[in-house]
């Protein structure tokens, strides 16, 4: 069970997606700024950020919030508990897509909305995002959104000119491929951010069908160990203080059907995207023109 594996690596991100979420949070969400407000910032970004560390990786995610609910105590006390928490992150993750323009016969469902709000948060801080799902669950045409709406300052939406304006280039990945062919798209992409202000740009490197590449006798993404940990291909020589990396470390999203192996995966979050349920069908039926 790939839900089953964690790693140190999570506690590190989850700190630095509740800073970005805490930095950002006035973009969100209108909060009173009395003696409270602190608190409340903190609760919201610490909501955000464990649900896309940690809950986006779970098929069972309702055990997980009830969970976690128990330790929001004193000052960041919830009201409703575990449903105070999907509550919240669903009202995000519908406000990320409320921005975007969408063709009328595209459903704004609960796996589009996710989708397109993990990719971002992950793109923006250049987290790896492994999204993991059947045919049908929205990966590539999340993908597509996104990287028609991060446009930067030229974004059509008013939330979206906040964030990061992306290079997005597509490695299809097959039984075929080879650790030259994702290690090359990883260095054109860095080479393509070099020279720009790496606060408001970045490249994506996506590698579509990921999982068909580990069925490759030539093993390609052995690659992929090093390009998620510091943007190189482990044969560069490093400064000692990192800063050649700098312009190397660029944002990823791996799309497959199914889950490849923990130690490729805990280098980034997954987002897990299971089979839809009956309301979620209903909902998504009833949005199609």
């Amino acid at each position: 069970d790939e839900c089953s594996f964690v790693s140190l690596r999570d506690v590190e991100r989850t700190l630095l997606v509740t800073s970005w979420f805490y930095k950002k949070i006035d973009l969100f969400t209108n909060i009173t700024d009395d003696e409270f407000a602190i608190y409340k910032k903190m609760q919201l970004a610490l909501i955000y950020s464990l649900s896309v560390c940690y809950i986006a990786k779970l098929e069972d995610r309702d055990s997980y919030r009830e969970y976690i609910s128990k330790f929001f105590t004193g000052h960041f006390k919830l009201k409703n508990g575990a449903q105070e928490i999907k509550d919240k992150v669903v009202s995000l993750q519908r406000k990320f897509l409320s921005e975007i323009k969408l063709e009328d016969n595209i459903a704004q469902n609960e796996a589009l909305c996710e989708n397109v709000f993990m990719m971002v948060i992950c793109i923006e801080l250049r987290i790896p995002l492994f999204v993991v799902g059947k045919p049908g669950s929205s990966k590539s045409l999340a993908k597509s959104i996104i990287q028609d709406c991060m446009q930067g300052t030229m974004s059509k939406s008013c939330l979206f000119k906040n964030f990061k304006q992306i290079f997005m280039s597509s490695y299809q990945c097959s039984p075929l491929s080879t650790a030259d062919g994702i290690i090359n798209t990883f260095k054109q992409c860095s080479r393509f951010q070099e020279g720009k202000d790496l606060e408001t740009f970045t490249s994506v490197v996506v590698l579509d069908e990921v999982g068909l590449a580990e069925d490759s006798p030539r093993m390609p993404l052995k690659a992929l160990h090093p390009l998620l940990e510091d943007g190189t291909d482990g044969s560069e020589e490093l400064t000692l203080d990192g800063s050649s990396l700098k312009n190397k470390r660029v944002a990823f999203i791996g799309i497959s059907n199914w889950s490849l192996d923990p130690a490729k995966m805990n280098r980034g979050i997954m987002l897990y995207r299971g089979q839809p349920d009956f309301d979620e069908l209903v909902e998504t039926a009833s949005q199609c023109k």
